[in-house]
């Protein structure tokens, strides 16, 4: 591909940054589905955190107590 003059390249560029922003203004997300997804996603890592917390803090679980094993004759 040729070379491009410094006046074609400053061009260039200025299209790119118009057509970009053309392009984010057509597919813009609405700030309310932003908001529902963030919610979600808040919930769903309280939800894991409080899951990892609640495996460190249980106590272990008191085990039966085992009479000794009579030998046998």
């Amino acid at each position: 591909m040729a070379e491009l003059s410094q006046k074609d390249q400053l061009a260039l560029h200025e299209f790119s940054v118009r057509y970009r922003a053309a392009l984010a203004k057509q597919h813009q997300t609405p700030e309310q589905s932003l908001d529902t997804v963030r919610d979600a996603v808040r919930e769903q890592y309280e939800q894991e955190q409080d899951a990892k917390r609640g495996k460190t803090i249980e106590p272990p679980t008191p085990e039966k107590e085992r009479e000794p094993e009579e030998p046998e004759p």
